[in-house]
């Protein structure tokens, strides 16, 4: 089956659109498939260390199945699996690294908001208790707050404006770091002699000078899955009201009963959703190659 743009003719610059319409294609074409390797690997999820390895190796198979079928060379999935699972440790190993470099600059950004909301506010307070004193309304700064100049209050919204702006450039440069970090587990599951840390770099190689692009086509993919996720917020709690009419809330079969249902929905969607995610991150991964690498994508086949 082909899937536009053809790699046998000259790749151009995808749009949005197409990037995810490929995507979708692929994900729709190959549902049942896909969606029972992605709820196998959640049922993995609830063995502890080896299940999380194959829980991790998953996205990888998904991921080498939709770039396969893209680049018109497509394997079954023991010949996938193969592939993949003797790097299934290295997709653990890189999901880890991933996780804890993620939390450790989201630590980061915070204390730096944090910091600077501090420094912001003694500044104003500064300024504020400055401009008081002139004005000779009150000698200190609390009591300056009931007797501030039109100045005064003008500094305090463009104060706020100011840390508004602040925290919103944070918030897009976190952003940005995550989707540097977008496609690691497709370059583990297709590239050749590459191991997990190589498989991070080689993410945020790739991705340099394609953020815009790559959280275009976030948006619009998480535009596309929203009815699921709000479905499954939903049907929980509709789950949880019809439970607690039935049993107390802090009882032991209430519990196991909320428990087992909540995370059989919540594997049942998030098969859903993982393989579409999966092959639109095949699709990005086979534009950025083929268009910045100049690489003929006709040699993965081999």
């Amino acid at each position: 089956m082909s899937y536009e743009p053809s790699p046998n003719q000259s790749l151009g610059p995808l749009s949005i659109g197409n990037v995810v319409n490929v995507g979708l294609r692929i994900y729709r074409d190959h549902f049942k498939l896909y969606y029972r390797l992605a709820f196998i690997g959640y049922l993995w999820l609830l063995v502890p260390i080896y299940g999380w390895a194959k829980f991790c190796a998953m996205f990888g198979l998904i991921s080498r199945l939709a770039f396969r079928e893209i680049i018109e060379r497509p394997e079954t999935v023991n010949e996938a699996r193969r592939h993949v699972n003797a790097r299934m440790w290295s997709f653990l190993r890189a999901g880890i690294l991933v996780s804890l470099i993620t939390f450790g600059v989201a630590i980061l950004v915070s204390l730096i908001i944090w910091v600077a909301i501090m420094v912001i506010i003694v500044l104003l307070s500064i300024l504020i208790g400055v401009l008081a004193s002139i004005s000779g309304n009150s000698s200190t700064i609390l009591d300056s707050l009931d007797t501030l100049p039109e100045n005064s209050v003008a500094m305090l919204i463009i104060g706020f404006l100011v840390l508004s702006i602040f925290m919103i450039a944070f918030f897009f440069g976190f952003i940005w770091f995550i989707s540097r970090l977008f496609i690691y587990e497709i370059t583990l599951a297709i590239e050749n002699s590459i191991g997990a840390r190589a498989a991070i770099g080689r993410s945020w190689k790739l991705t340099q000078g394609f953020i815009l692009r790559i959280q275009g086509i976030v948006v619009v993919g998480f535009l596309i899955s929203l009815p699921i996720s709000i479905a499954v917020q939903i049907a929980t709690f509709i789950i949880q009201t019809i439970l607690s009419l039935l049993f107390p809330q802090e009882s032991a079969i209430f519990i196991w009963l909320y428990l087992v249902l909540v995370f059989g929905l919540s594997f049942a969607s998030g098969a859903l959703l993982v393989p579409f995610w999966q092959a639109i991150k095949s699709v990005i991964y086979y534009d950025i190659c083929s268009r910045k690498e100049g690489i003929d994508l006709q040699l993965w086949g081999s």
